[in-house]
């Protein structure tokens, strides 16, 4: 079976990784997103733009490499 999600951000990253473990290796998931970062805190964003948060990368919570080795879905970002 294949399954394609649009979008990686919670919902998105939270589904793929859902259907990937219920249905383990009979599934081949992809994630696509037009985004390059996944899983960013977006509630952090206004920190971010008014410099509480200095650097964007606390924002990330997942990268495409790390999600994919942890969950075997297959991503394409950017």
């Amino acid at each position: 079976m294949k399954i394609i999600v649009i979008g990686a951000v919670a919902a998105g990253t939270k589904a793929a990784a859902k259907i990937k473990r219920e249905l383990g290796n009979g599934a081949e998931v992809l994630v696509i997103t037009r985004e390059r970062d996944i899983s960013y805190a977006g509630c952090g964003l206004p920190y971010y733009i008014g410099g509480v948060i200095e650097d964007r990368s606390e924002l990330l919570q997942n990268t495409p490499e790390s999600f994919a080795g942890l969950t075997g879905v297959t991503m394409r970002c950017g």
